[in-house]
């Protein structure tokens, strides 16, 4: 603050670089003059000890003084086997070449390895070895604290389902079964009670936090697991939740070891890169998608949070001015809020030499906090804070230019957790993505009303990216009413994304020859364009629709719900004599309807014409099969699967 308000207070003040070496001229003056070559000049002959010696004098005696204290405090402490420990402080590094030689560096310090993923590693340091760790930036980059927040909103919509039509194909067979869906997210609370009520009666789940904590305090990737699933019910889920950077890049290993199909991601970063679809969140999700998976993200809530344009100073003060005349921008916040603000700008990622600063002042008009790292060449452009509101009310936050050579282009954000939707007083809506919702290879959801004309959310974050690609990719209806107990309502692109996920996994299971690739093409190809024609940067290519159900092969038969197979399950994996009972020409394609939770892998039929069995492989091409439907009255062998476990954890197991 003293430094800020000096540099305004005087524009003879020194430079941030040159002020270190005016306090060490003035230093010299004060301890007496110091000669061409650094030889102190001759002090005037006084009976008085010269000053230099009056200080080395005091110096000595404060020394002293404070080594009694400290033997003194030693005598006193209690003599009951006690170690000292050290304060410990959480980083996460990327390591610049071999991750073994950072890892044997940081246990060298005394740290502690929690996660390690690739060329990440999340460690515990001691706090006094923080300087050594710093200075090692030939080794390792120390990664600034990422900050991720929930993307829902309170708000009341109707269910969205049927607009989808995800109804019609549920009635046509389709459940998205056969289909591996990742709900990855910050937390799932009250998970085990939902089972087999509006969750699976078996997921698959694991916590990458250090502490295992899979439910975490918040139901926010609950609600999104919920939705994956009334859109797509047959889908295997898998709920795996982290804390940061690392724990995710642990999470992304996990899914393509699992061979994941879908990935719901309902979490937003704010400021992770540059906003062209790089920096360290946007690198671990390139790493899933060339995994295998197609991930849905949702895109923002901040298109009326967010502000951006060129750094303007008309009054020669370092004070960038939003509009003539006004220095500051804000938005309200209830008191206990926590207020995120993070400013960007448009300077080289990793080696910014420009340099701004972040002040927020209060509904009082007094500063709260301020954010005022020194970009010296070697940083990213970012300042950001966070802080807990201690009353109601509008804060302000102003931008202070401590250094550029030219005007930047300033990216601002001011968000708050829960969010309200509050919007700021002057905002831009363009470009107001979080990552890794400006990754290029992800499905970006924003959001539109459930109730018609389809009108995009005025919260829904918009593109275009930095790199002026447009985005998002597909929006959806949000505010899935009943997706949680006493039909509580989750909204915002939160609830979009996982939509499009359960979108994705049905029709995964119609085309399952299809990749990733072209199911994100069948999405975007179904989606009901708005308004301007073609891909924009508040809706994309339109509102994400399931659409005409031809073309995807055999459909159950009218009186399907009333289908059924009778006659002795075995207890574990093996072979079944069933008859079926129900309308002519059932695919053996949705069989797996019948077999209460079994999973069919084969169905043979004998044929008496030929005298020979017939037979089905689940998920063989259709010329590799004898048949592909069944009639009432028709016996059938089938080989089924070990029925699954009630429910299936590995949140116990280490990352």
């Amino acid at each position: 603050e003293r430094r800020l308000s000096n540099r305004r207070l005087s524009r003879s003040t020194p430079t941030r670089e040159a002020r270190p070496v005016a306090a060490r001229a003035a230093g010299s003056y004060t301890l007496g003059a110091v000669g061409a070559r650094g030889e102190r000049a001759p002090e005037a002959n006084n009976s008085a000890p010269p000053r230099g010696v009056m200080r080395g004098m005091v110096l000595g005696l404060v020394a002293v003084l404070t080594l009694l204290v400290a033997l003194a405090f030693l005598r006193a402490a209690p003599d009951d086997g006690t170690v000292w420990q050290p304060q410990m402080q959480r980083v996460e590094v990327t390591a610049l070449g071999d991750p073994e030689d950072v890892v044997a560096y940081l246990e060298a310090l005394g740290g502690v390895i929690e996660v390690r993923s690739q060329q990440r590693i999340q460690a515990l340091v001691p706090q006094h070895r923080l300087p050594e760790l710093r200075a090692a930036r030939s080794v390792l980059r120390i990664e600034p604290p990422a900050v991720m927040v929930p993307l829902q909103i309170p708000f009341l919509l109707p269910s969205p389902v049927e607009i989808i039509g995800a109804d019609r194909w549920q009635a046509a067979g389709f459940s998205g079964y056969g289909v591996r869906v990742a709900v990855i997210d910050s937390g799932f609370d009250g998970y085990r009670q939902r089972l087999g009520v509006t969750l699976p009666s078996e997921v698959q789940v694991r916590s990458f936090r250090v502490d295992g904590e899979l439910e975490a305090g918040t139901d926010h990737g609950t609600r999104a697991a919920q939705i994956v699933h009334q859109i797509a019910p047959g889908a295997e889920l898998y709920l795996l939740n982290f804390s940061t950077v690392t724990e995710l890049s642990a999470a992304v290993d996990f899914t393509i070891e699992e061979g994941i199909d879908i990935v719901s991601f309902s979490l937003g970063f704010i400021h992770n890169g540059p906003g062209d679809g790089t920096g360290p969140v946007d690198e671990i999700v390139s790493r899933g998608v060339e995994g295998g998976a197609l991930w849905a993200v949702a895109a923002g809530n901040w298109a009326r949070q967010h502000w951006a344009g060129e750094f303007r100073d008309t009054d020669a003060d370092s004070l960038h001015e939003f509009a003539a005349g006004t220095q500051q921008n804000g938005r309200t916040f209830e008191e206990g809020d926590l207020i995120i603000v993070s400013l960007r700008w448009d300077d080289e990622w990793g080696a910014a030499c420009s340099d701004y600063d972040l002040e927020l002042f209060g509904p009082d008009g007094s500063l709260v906090r301020a954010s005022r790292q020194i970009q010296d060449c070697s940083g990213d452009p970012v300042e950001g804070l966070q802080v807990l509101a201690t009353q109601a009310g509008r804060y302000g936050v102003r931008i202070v230019q401590a250094r550029s050579e030219q005007p930047r282009l300033l990216d601002l954000m001011v968000v708050g957790s829960p969010g309200r939707g509050e919007q700021l007083d002057i905002f831009v809506e363009a470009g107001s993505l979080s990552e890794p919702a400006d990754h290029p290879a992800v499905i970006t959801v924003g959001a539109v009303l459930s109730i018609g004309p389809f009108a995009v959310e005025p919260f829904s974050s918009r593109g275009p990216t930095v790199d002026s690609r447009p985005k998002p990719d597909v929006v959806s209806p949000t505010g899935l009413i009943g997706a949680v107990e006493g039909g509580a309502v989750f909204a915002g692109t939160s609830a979009a994304a996982p939509h499009v996920a359960g979108a994705a996994a049905l029709i995964a299971e119609a085309f399952p020859q299809a990749d990733a690739g072209a199911v994100r093409e069948q999405l975007m190809e179904r989606a009901l364009d708005l308004p301007p024609d073609g891909p924009d940067g508040a809706s994309g290519d339109g509102v994400v629709q399931l659409g005409s159900l031809t073309g995807l092969g055999l459909l159950l038969p009218v009186g399907a719900d009333e289908a059924r197979l009778t006659g002795d399950f075995p207890s574990g994996e093996g072979l079944a004599l069933l008859s079926y009972a129900g309308p002519d020409g059932y695919p053996l394609r949705f069989a797996h309807l019948l077999t209460a939770g079994r999973e069919p892998t084969g169905w043979f039929r004998f044929d008496v014409d030929v005298q020979g069995w017939e037979f089905y492989i689940v998920g063989a091409p259709a010329w590799v099969n004898d048949f592909e439907t069944v009639n009432d009255g028709d016996i059938l062998m089938v080989r089924l699967e070990a029925p699954p476990p009630t429910v299936s954890e590995r949140d116990e197991v280490e990352p």
